[in-house]
């Protein structure tokens, strides 16, 4: 009997050992989070027609506001039935519909690259980056109506926004004009440079003796990273550079 109970212990143990090893191979084959993609540095190319749109739609919203602290609930998230949270998400995705872009929420959007126009319907930073990502569309290239995306400490998907402009500089890096919804209850436009080749410090602010607009209460040379410590994390891709009547 003893002899009995003792290969039953030691049956239960094999049995645990091996559950314990399979569950860590499966857990070892989790998809890998898709390395950023390649794109050309340079930025002088054309950019489709839709992605313009929602630019200018951007652009017309951020005078309209005027700085204005709107509500949790304002025209910027009707499209998602008017969720009572952040909206910083809500607001690209509004100027995504505006630029009548092709697009889907992250749960239906499917493994793999996508053609052409798109964009990950989601309000949500987090969301919205698991779509780009299982799009394989995310990139440390910035490129005018890319999503930007930046992290902080806790997070990489804590904030996003669209960029506006760009401009190349002599060192390599970029000079970013972005707008941004929920930046204090508004929609504000940000300049600053940002060198895709560093890590979390990747963000600067440009010289004094550059700064050409005068700041006001919806414009800001000092980002709110400057005291939140954000960085830019990836930029998610609604187009192709090179696809889409675009140009490199």
């Amino acid at each position: 009997m003893k002899m009995l109970r003792r290969i039953t212990a030691l049956l239960l143990v094999l049995l645990l050992v091996c559950s314990a090893a399979s569950a860590l191979a499966k857990k070892s084959k989790a998809t890998p989070t898709p390395a950023p993609v390649e794109i050309d540095p340079d930025v002088s190319g054309e950019i489709p027609a839709q992605i313009q749109v929602a630019l200018d739609a951007a652009y017309d919203a951020w005078k309209e506001v005027d700085g204005k602290r709107l509500k949790d609930v304002n025209q910027f998230t009707k499209w998602r039935n008017n969720y009572p949270y952040k909206w910083c998400g809500g607001f690209v995705t509004w100027c995504m519909i505006q630029g009548d872009l092709p697009m889907a929420e992250f749960g239906k959007i499917k493994e793999g690259e996508v053609e052409g126009l798109y964009h990950c319907k989601e309000a949500m930073p987090s969301k919205m980056a698991t779509g780009y990502l299982k799009m394989n569309r995310t990139t440390k290239i910035p490129r005018k109506g890319f999503v930007i995306c930046y992290g902080n400490k806790s997070t990489k998907f804590w904030h996003v926004g669209i960029v506006y402009d760009i401009e190349m500089l002599p060192d390599g890096k970029y000079r970013l004009t972005t707008i941004e919804g929920d930046v204090q209850s508004t929609v504000k436009m940000f300049i600053y440079d940002y060198d895709p080749y560093a890590e979390k410090n990747n963000l600067t602010l440009v010289p004094k003796e550059e700064r050409t607009k005068e700041e006001t209460k919806n414009f800001s040379y000092k980002a709110q990273w400057k005291s939140q410590k954000l960085y830019v994390s990836m930029f998610y891709m609604p187009w192709i550079p090179g696809e889409n009547g675009s140009e490199d």
